[in-house]
């Protein structure tokens, strides 16, 4: 079992995480909604403003990506950079391949067999639509010219480019143990800015340039690797107070960074410039996100809210549902800013309903606790979900670490984490935070019990 002043300071900061998971997928939603309208060559032209502050914040949020990358490496080295799991080499690649499966893949099949039943360009049954298939479900689709955002449902590139950085993620993974993190992080953020490069040199009709280069595995995989980063650097801090407390000043610099990285993004004509905007960007996050987890600030308290927590934990199916219930209730090409209006809010009920959905039963259709999948308190405790004063509890029933809840007069169990570690955007988002189902209520009187005799 871990020290407890060493885990419980690292678990309960997660749900800052799921915090900024619900912003970024409220990001990549409204990106969705508006930018026909807010694009520099709109759909509709002259509906909104596109010198006003809303346009600028909707042209930017499909960024919503970015974070959720940074955040996808974080929430997955998280446990084996604590020692809570162990890689073991070659050897160890087939069961965390097998476990990543199982989180991300059900989901996406059944989206992707939505969508073609829905949506698809070709026609059911020929050549075209079966070949659209195989390239859906074999992800190969992200390294295709043309193909990269499939026409029939844009989104599911950035689930892709995902679940390439989990087939990657057990290399990376060696390879921080063996070579000290930064130069893995530098040396990763170069070969990636070279992809992107090379990238943008590549001139493809129709498209603009070469996609797979410099938003694909090849010039995004650097976003996941500061993720790993901000999580080596964090619990270093755990480790160390005073190191901490030097974590917990960078949320300025970071926003300057932020800030500066998006005027070079907007305001240069050079390849090189703006490639170095987008790492500028990631960094910036990077540096708030080691920030925000390392200090007690309002802010933290924010993201620590149940309803944005709530929305992070759902933002795979979130992401995953909104562009196909989107084209079907809202569809970008043929409705006016006007419809968008009137019908934004039965677009978001049926949105979360769904969502709800199906990260209760697809995600997590083993778990019979549906409270704790919610944060909701058990329903012998009475106040909110959020831990107050948090005792790690490791239960040897589950591959999940448990925060004890004390309060006056009562205890109550609830999950660190239950946030998809996908990542979305315009894009979108996927995710894994490493969680197995919870166990029952006897499982953790259990365990609270041997907690207790140690």
């Amino acid at each position: 079992m871990q020290p407890a002043s060493k885990a419980g300071i690292v678990d309960s900061k997660i749900g800052a995480l799921n915090g900024l998971r619900g912003i970024a997928i409220a990001m990549i939603v409204l990106h969705h909604l508006f930018i026909p309208y807010t694009a520099r060559n709109p759909l509709r032209p002259g509906e909104i403003d596109g010198e006003g502050l809303f346009a600028a914040f909707i042209n930017d949020a499909w960024l919503g990506v970015n974070i959720f990358f940074v955040l996808s490496g974080f929430v997955l080295y998280l446990p084996y950079r604590t020692g809570r799991r162990a890689m073991g080499g070659v050897a160890g690649f087939p069961a965390f391949y097998l476990h990543r499966a199982q989180r991300l893949l059900p989901l996406y099949y059944i989206v992707v067999l939505v969508t073609l039943a829905l949506h698809s360009k070709e026609l059911a049954g020929s050549g075209g639509w079966y070949l659209e298939l195989g390239a859906l479900l074999s992800t190969l689709f992200i390294f295709s010219a043309h193909g990269f955002m499939p026409p029939s449902n844009v989104v599911l590139w950035s689930v892709s480019v995902e679940i390439w950085f989990s087939v990657l993620f057990p290399v990376f993974v060696l390879l921080v143990q063996r070579r000290r993190t930064p130069n893995v992080v530098v040396g990763t953020v170069m070969v990636c800015a070279a992809f992107a490069y090379i990238g943008h040199s590549i001139s493809i009709e129709r498209v603009g340039y070469f996609w797979p280069f410099t938003s694909g595995i090849f010039g995004s995989c650097y976003e996941f690797l500061l993720g790993m980063m901000v999580c080596d650097l964090y619990v270093k801090g755990v480790e160390n107070p005073a190191l901490r407390g030097k974590h917990s000043q960078l949320l300025l610099p970071g926003a300057v960074i932020t800030v500066g990285a998006l005027y070079l993004m907007h305001h240069t004509a050079f390849v090189e410039l703006h490639i170095l905007g987008n790492i500028g960007f990631a960094v910036g996050f990077a540096f708030v996100l080691l920030s925000i987890l390392s200090g007690v600030n309002p802010l933290r308290r924010f993201l620590e809210s149940w309803p944005l927590q709530v929305l992070g934990c759902m933002c795979y199916s979130v992401y995953a549902w909104h562009g196909i219930i989107m084209n079907e209730m809202i569809p970008p090409s043929t409705s006016s800013l006007a419809d968008t209006l009137r019908l934004l809010a039965p677009f978001l009920f049926v949105t979360l309903a769904l969502s709800g959905l199906s990260y209760r039963y697809i995600e997590f259709g083993r778990e019979r606790n549906w409270k704790a999948l919610f944060l909701v308190a058990d329903a012998k405790g009475a106040g909110a979900p959020m831990p107050g004063h948090t005792v790690p509890v490791h239960s040897e029933t589950m591959d999940v670490e448990v925060l004890r809840l004390e309060r006056p007069g009562q205890t109550e169990n609830i999950p660190v984490t239950k946030t998809p570690d996908h990542t979305g955007s315009d894009q979108g988002t996927s995710s894994d935070t490493e969680l197995e189902p919870i166990a029952s209520q006897t499982e953790k009187d259990s365990t609270l019990k041997k907690t207790a005799a140690t």
